[in-house]
């Protein structure tokens, strides 16, 4: 039973790490001017899309973006069209993607780097920041991606693995 949620589970901690602990570790909060923005959720949705099927990686795009909506933003739908519509995109689970997982973590990157344009994009279409590009690419982007990079590029074995048992028990009918 607890298996059967255990990614919901999974991606409920990390989206409550990254609105509580990680802030209080944030390096900005020690007087630095880059913003690290964990996108780690969000990595683990187009992961788990890769190697569990699209409908899995946009049904919890649509969740998972709910809930930033409600808690993070200013902006209801924003994060939840954003993360469904791009779980739904990127999440390519073909065995090319599943078999190399350089291409699956250059992909799960590509979905960050898109959805935090769209989240800048979108923000700066409807004047709720006056962020000029510059700052926000080299102060907030830049940080952020090469921060998210090295945490999935760390977890993406694991995470393989991780899914790849999943499967093996689904198979075996122990979910």
């Amino acid at each position: 039973m607890m298996r059967k949620y255990s990614l919901f589970l999974v991606l409920f901690v990390l989206f409550i790490i990254e609105g509580t602990v990680f802030q209080i570790f944030a390096p900005d909060q020690f007087g630095s001017d880059l913003l690290f923005i964990p996108r780690w959720s969000f990595m683990l949705i187009i992961f788990a899309g890769i190697f569990r099927g699209r409908g899995t990686g946009t049904l919890y795009g649509v969740i998972f973006g709910v809930m930033f909506d409600v808690i993070y933003s200013s902006l209801l739908g924003i994060y939840t069209f954003a993360m469904g519509l791009l779980a739904y995109l990127l999440s390519i689970s073909i065995p090319f993607f599943q078999r190399n997982l350089p291409a699956a973590v250059f992909l799960t990157i590509t979905a960050v780097i898109l959805l935090e344009y769209f989240l800048y994009g979108m923000m700066l279409l409807l004047g709720m920041t006056a962020i000029p590009h510059h700052e926000f690419l080299y102060s907030r982007f830049l940080p952020s991606l090469a921060m998210n990079f090295f945490v999935l590029a760390a977890a993406a074995y694991p995470l393989r693995k991780w899914f790849e048992f999943i499967k093996r028990n689904e198979d075996d009918g122990l979910f």
